[in-house]
This record gives C-alpha cells, sequence and structure tokens, in this order.
C-alpha cells in the first residue's frame, strides 16, 4: 500500500513542479511584454507564444489581463525589495552603507530594466494599478525605510552625519539620480549628444550621485 501511495504522489509532484514552470514562464513573458508595450499594448497572445504555452493555461493561472499585470507589477516590486535585503549594508558603518545603498540602487535600475520599465509604464495610467496592490507593495517597502532610517540615525548620533533628514527624502533622493539616465535616455542623449549608457559616463554619473548623498547629510550645519 505504502508503494503505491509513493506511486501516486510521484505524478503529483511533477504536475505540481510543472505547473510552477509554467505560471512563471507566462509571469516572465508578461513582465517582458508589459515593459515593450505597457498595459493597452501587450498582446495575450504574444505572451503566451513566449511562454510556450496556450492562452487557456494563462486564464487559467492568472484569470484576465488586469490579474496578469497585477501580478507583474507586485513582482517586479519583490524582486527589488527581495535584492535589498540579501545585502550587507546595514551592517555596515552609517557612512559605507550609505554609499552601499547608494551603489546598490544606481547598479540595479540599470541591470535590471524591467523594474524602470513598469514603474515607467505605470505611472502613465496613473498608478491606477498599484493603487490596487499598494497594501502588499507598502509591506513590503516599510521595513526598508525603517532600516534606512536606523541607518541615519544611528549615522547622526556617532557623528558621522551632521544631517538627519527622512528615510524617505533620502530614498527618494537616492532613486532619483539612479533614475533619470535611464527613464529619460533618449531624449537627454540627443539634447546633450552624450552617451549615458556607456561606462565611463555611468562611472562618473555614480561617483556624482555618491558625493551628492555624501555632501547632503555631512553638510555644515
Amino acid at each position: 500500500m505504502s508503494a503505491n501511495s509513493g506511486s501516486a504522489q510521484k505524478p503529483a509532484t511533477r504536475q505540481t513542479r510543472n505547473s510552477q514552470v509554467t505560471r512563471e514562464q507566462i509571469l516572465t513573458a508578461a513582465i517582458e511584454e508589459f515593459c515593450e508595450q505597457g498595459y493597452a499594448g501587450a498582446n495575450m497572445t504574444r505572451i503566451v507564444q513566449m511562454a510556450g504555452c496556450n492562452i487557456r493555461m494563462l486564464y487559467h493561472y492568472f484569470e484576465n489581463k488586469d490579474g496578469l499585470y497585477l501580478t507583474a507589477l507586485t513582482r517586479v516590486y519583490e524582486e527589488l525589495r527581495r535584492s535589498e535585503r540579501e545585502t550587507s549594508f546595514w551592517d555596515m558603518s552609517p557612512r559605507d552603507g550609505v554609499v552601499a545603498l547608494t551603489h546598490f540602487t544606481f547598479d540595479y535600475m540599470l541591470q535590471n530594466p524591467s523594474f524602470p520599465k513598469m514603474i515607467l509604464n505605470e505611472n502613465l495610467n496613473l498608478g491606477r494599478a498599484a493603487a490596487q496592490v499598494r497594501e502588499t507593495i507598502f509591506s513590503t517597502a516599510r521595513p526598508f525605510l525603517n532600516s534606512i532610517e536606523t541607518l541615519l540615525s544611528r549615522g547622526h548620533a556617532e557623528g558621522e552625519f551632521t544631517h538627519r533628514p527622512s528615510g524617505l527624502h533620502l530614498y527618494l533622493t537616492i532613486l532619483s539620480l539612479s533614475f533619470i539616465h535611464i527613464s529619460n535616455r533618449h531624449t537627454l542623449q540627443a539634447t546633450f549628444d552624450v552617451d549615458l549608457g556607456s561606462d565611463s559616463f555611468l562611472n562618473d554619473r555614480k561617483a556624482h550621485a555618491t558625493d551628492v548623498v555624501l555632501a547632503y547629510l555631512t553638510r555644515a550645519t
């Protein structure tokens, strides 16, 4: 009886694993499609073709286009927060921690284009989908902001920082410095005739962003 039970469980386990793989393939393809086409222009047929499955599976896992988009949007936020949790800059000295946070954010926006693209598209959509998953997004952002607050408080108490801004304002500054050369790359290149994607520009830009953040935190009172 135990042998029969074990053999009966194997196909079920395999089916569950295959289902998870299919769901992830659809979600990965959907993120790529939404990044390139936005919500309105995204095509469900193209998504399932990229995922190598049929449309029935898409609707089985995500119900409809709205459900798929909400899941895709939530996923790019979750990936960012997961990557932040896996870093060690919270255990560094306050100054080194802020430098590491700035470098991480700068590099993440560059190396994970799905995040800025999804966020830009969602803002064009006036944040309607983000509002629907607000609690989920905020629940993962709250510990992150709390960690920044702790880092700033420690740096101020130890005399490394003469200025003590809110964690939110500091992060928005870091994010802005890490984002505009990506979000506005093509128009800025046309305006200033500079390759914003070159290694030399990106290295200079990251150093500049770091200097700006540190100067803000250590300015004369």
